[in-house]
């Protein structure tokens, strides 16, 4: 069973249907060159950002594959949830998570996108339902770098950050019964913030931590 939400600061949903298919492309930045007697060389660069698409039903009615957390709504709220995030032009997490037919978590991904471009669908004979295809971008956040002059006064160099004051880590034990996500919810009030957990802590399964696990905040 798969769970696809959606969600840009304190604002999230629930996709009601599973999309039946999702499409990762993972690109990269090489660069072919010609050169003389050799003739076209490949230039291997950083890996380019990766780009995700899916198409997502958001029906007019409940039907008994439709998922619910907070009551049934309307086509025409995820349709303005899908404006507002356009319009704030801030990324968003799209939050995936993967369980077995038993319930157990198999893996879980949190990744920060940039809502690239989406088309809305209607279709004959499925009056009230809406299709819409969904593409996203991997986000990456821009660094500034500071300067100074050098000690010739002629050229620049880079400035050294300035390294902030060192502050004891919070951590959390675990107990029988606990995951990630609830971890996160009750530590860092936001449950969605467990891959951020995991990262920290070097956790490459989000489902596996055990009890007396010392996890950091």
């Amino acid at each position: 069973m798969y769970r696809f939400y959606l969600k840009q600061g304190e604002t999230q949903f629930l996709f009601p249907v599973t999309p039946s298919q999702v499409q990762t492309k993972v690109g990269n930045c090489n660069e072919t060159v010609q050169i003389l007697q050799m003739g076209q060389v490949n230039l291997l660069k950083n890996a380019g950002l990766e780009e995700v698409r899916f198409r997502a039903l958001f029906p007019g009615r409940q039907y008994h594959f439709v998922q619910v957390e907070e009551g049934f709504r309307e086509p025409s709220y995820f349709l303005e949830r899908l404006k507002d995030f356009k319009k704030a032009q801030k990324p968003v997490q799209l939050i995936i998570f993967r369980r077995l037919a038993d319930g157990s978590q198999i893996f879980c991904s949190n990744v920060e996108m940039g809502l690239e471009e989406y088309t809305i669908v209607e279709q004959g004979g499925e009056q009230g339902d809406f299709w819409v295809e969904i593409s996203l971008k991997e986000y990456r956040k821009m660094q500034s770098i500071a300067y100074r002059p050098a000690s010739d006064g002629n050229t620049l160099e880079k400035q050294p950050a300035q390294r902030p004051a060192k502050e004891m880590a919070k951590t959390y034990v675990v107990k029988k019964g606990d995951n990630l996500w609830n971890i996160a919810k009750k530590e860092l009030g936001d449950g969605s913030k467990f891959g951020e957990l995991a990262k920290k802590n070097g956790i490459s399964n989000p489902s596996l931590i055990y009890p007396g696990q010392v996890i950091k905040l």
